[in-house]
């Protein structure tokens, strides 16, 4: 077992050699990853594993408004498929499913379907049509 006076020389040591590695980058930096906050219509379906999509969804747009405008019941449906991730029982998604919504969230281009971690649903229409 170190001693006190050997383990702070030990944490010193390494302090020292971490901000050598870094003023002389030696470290590879890594880069923040932004995620674009989107809205899209499309109606909730059960996934695997107990997980939800999102089917016939709308190209996801960028918000770029604080509150945007709430999409009509009759609004048009897309091709896409979206993943939803998140905490999708506070969000009530079971209670969605067959439903077309609104959803926004955060876009993460994941392949081969995209995720959408959700921050929000909106009930549009109780049918998919």
């Amino acid at each position: 077992m170190m001693t006190t006076p050997t383990l702070l020389t030990t944490i010193r040591t390494l302090a020292l050699v971490l901000a050598i590695l870094l003023a002389s980058s030696g470290l590879p930096r890594l880069a923040a990853q932004t995620l674009p906050v989107v809205m899209t219509v499309g109606c909730v379906e059960t996934g695997g594993r107990g997980g939800f999509t999102l089917i016939r969804a709308t190209e996801p747009t960028a918000i770029e408004e604080r509150v945007p405008d709430q999409p009509p019941p009759d609004a048009s449906l897309g091709n896409q498929t979206l993943t939803l991730v998140g905490t999708l029982d506070e969000f009530g998604v079971p209670a969605h499913v067959g439903h077309k919504v609104w959803a926004k969230g955060l876009l993460n281009p994941g392949e081969p379907v995209p995720l959408l971690n959700l921050t929000s649903i909106t009930h549009l229409s109780p049918s998919c049509e």
